[in-house]
């Protein structure tokens, strides 16, 4: 595993916890050793990745190459190791400018209280919003797309006040 991805799986874990850096690095490392961690600039020693996988409650298999072992670990969490894996695929995406594809993926997901929902919600809205603004699709389209990002932008943990204003801001125009 890479260190762009390691760093991406500790930050994941973290944002499931719903913890700060800050809260995560206690009197261990810097919470800016951390974020250069979640970042992939730098590569945390052996006995960080112990700390962490202790502090974020997974299992340090977790944190190898090894997808089985991750999938045993994601489901001894009580995760679902499909909804974890899709929320990963659908961040790439998001990335990538594939807003669609991650829109897609989600949409059969949305409605379930799994312990990702806050996530996907905000991965949803995010790329509904962006997918909206692309407007690669008619207009009707992107309206729904902008009406989405205004439906899921405030639910759960990840809400956003300013994202569902601006999807808001989108509808009112797009419905001109």
């Amino acid at each position: 595993m890479d260190k762009k991805e390691l760093g991406r799986l500790i930050k994941e874990a973290r944002l499931a916890k719903k913890m700060t850096q800050s809260e995560v690095v206690g009197s261990f490392i810097t919470r800016n050793m951390l974020s250069q961690i979640e970042s992939g600039s730098a590569i945390p020693s052996i006995k960080t990745l112990q700390y962490l996988s202790e502090r974020l409650d997974i299992s340090i298999h977790m944190l190898s190459q090894d997808e089985q072992a991750e999938k045993t670990s994601v489901d001894e969490a009580g995760g679902n190791y499909t909804q974890f894996k899709l929320m990963r695929e659908a961040k790439d995406n998001y990335s990538a400018g594939n807003y669609t594809a991650a829109i897609d993926s989600i949409l059969p997901f949305l409605n379930d209280d799994s312990v990702y929902a806050d996530e996907l919600y905000a991965i949803y809205s995010m790329c509904c919003l962006a997918a909206s603004k692309k407007r690669d699709e008619s207009k009707e389209q992107a309206l729904h797309y902008a009406t989405e990002a205004m439906l899921y932008a405030d639910r759960g943990f990840f809400a956003s006040h300013e994202r569902k204003t601006e999807a808001l801001f989108l509808v009112e125009k797009l419905s001109k």
